[in-house]
């Protein structure tokens, strides 16, 4: 009953603003600096109430997103500009939320999916297959500039992100499935992404496939690595991770080791990797002193569990409001058309990979798996790829509205199933 009335008192204030913004719309007063401040409070108020219920508790963060887009909007400056081009955060807010995955993969689960391959690889050809030829649907029906184009098809090139997991857990789908086809695609991705671009969207944009695949390697691949070296140190059984003489020692050496990389004169080839191979030696660095203070403190031994989600929430918004702060003209002449565009691609998407899944007569649990693997997309790897290797801020376009969107999407999708048991089934295709 509490949370019941915290919900009806946000959900009335959201009211209230609502109708002050239509009065500021209605009397032309919508691009005053006011107008976005309003918008603000009002989203955020929706984000509270989400918040507090049960049933669209997983929107809060998507209304959160819309109210400091809205606020970007109005505001730009303050994003486009810390004393250097804000633009150069994005690829390491991207790392910070694959390292996360990393620190999350169980391997034993990955390994004992693997074992049963064939709904793996025909999920994992999905993903890769299925939206970009959505995207190719998309671009024919609605005539956009070549390089939003290329955005829209880079969408579809991605592997799945790792929202699709917590999606199908909240589905009641094979969430197994999910993360091993999530960490499967995802590993190939340095290849097949690229190849897929040179495929796609070669026509509409200038596609440099060496160097997208190493930002995949250094955007991804890296940071997860990083990640379950953290893990290891964090849950492994290895008795020397036990001492704090060793976790010194190890901290010391991986926090020089990265002052060393900032000095080496990469080639220009492989200069790309250079961040990712930073944060691999400092996050080491961080988890192997943050380890001695929890011990010496009595602190939860849990902490990264804690922290990292809050981490990478906060890299997602971060990375969302500089796209959106140096895009501002462009969202705002070509943003309504795109948007349609971008939830037509998603409904594709999930359309195909529900009826892709019902044709190979896989189980309910798999078919709820791979329908959100297909439509929930790495976004964030999109838009790192669409200004470290296109150099397109019009490209990053598609992946961030992408992402806001499918959010939103995929938890009403997650909720109705969340409603309705699997219904048990022989999965063929396994035998």
């Amino acid at each position: 009953m509490k949370n019941s009335g915290a919900v009806k008192m946000y959900l009335a204030f959201a009211g209230l603003l609502a109708i002050a913004e239509i009065l500021l719309l209605a009397t032309r007063n919508g691009n005053l600096p006011v107008s976005g401040l309003v918008l603000f409070a009002m989203f955020y108020a929706l984000a509270f109430s989400a918040q507090k219920s049960e049933k669209f508790k997983g929107l809060s963060f998507t209304l959160q997103i819309f109210a400091f887009v809205s606020f970007t909007l109005y505001f730009p400056e303050m994003f486009t500009n810390w004393g250097f081009n804000t633009n150069k955060l994005i690829v390491p807010s991207i790392q910070v939320i694959m390292f996360g995955m990393g620190t999350k993969l169980n391997i034993g689960d990955f390994i004992k999916e693997l074992s049963k391959p064939l709904v793996v690889i025909a999920g994992t050809v999905m993903v890769f297959i299925l939206m970009p030829l959505a995207a190719i649907l998309i671009i024919k029906v609605w005539n956009f500039p070549p390089e939003v184009a290329a955005g829209i098809i880079l969408v579809g090139a991605c592997p799945g992100g790792v929202a699709s997991n917590v999606m199908t857990y909240l589905a009641k789908g094979n969430l197994a499935l999910s993360v091993t086809v999530t960490t499967f695609a995802t590993l190939l991705s340095p290849v097949v992404t690229p190849l897929l671009m040179m495929a796609f969207a070669g026509q509409l944009i200038e596609v440099n496939a060496t160097n997208m695949m190493l930002s995949i390697v250094n955007m991804i691949l890296i940071p997860i690595f990083a990640g379950i070296i953290a893990n290891k140190i964090l849950y492994g059984k290895m008795e020397w991770v036990k001492k704090d003489a060793n976790m010194i020692i190890l901290g010391i050496a991986t926090f020089i080791a990265g002052l060393i990389i900032i000095f080496i004169p990469f080639p220009a080839v492989v200069k790309s990797l250079q961040t990712g191979l930073i944060l691999v030696s400092w996050a080491v660095t961080i988890v192997s002193v943050t380890i001695i203070v929890i011990r010496r403190t009595q602190g939860p031994e849990n902490w990264m569990d804690l922290v990292l989600p809050k981490l990478s929430l906060g890299a997602i918004m971060l990375y969302i409001v500089i796209v959106a702060a140096h895009n501002k003209a462009t969202l705002l002449t070509i943003g309504p058309a795109l948007f349609i565009a971008t939830i037509m691609h998603n409904l594709i998407g999930f359309g195909l990979g529900y009826g892709t899944s019902r044709l190979l007569r896989l189980s309910d649990e798999d078919v709820r798996a791979l329908t959100i693997e297909v439509g929930l997309k790495n976004s964030g790897l999109a838009v790192g790829l669409a200004y470290d290797v296109l150099k397109s801020q019009a490209a990053a376009l598609a992946p961030l509205i992408f992402g806001t969107w499918m959010n939103i999407a995929a938890s009403s999708l997650a909720s109705f199933w969340s409603q309705r048991e699997p219904k048990p089934k022989e999965q063929k295709i396994r035998k």
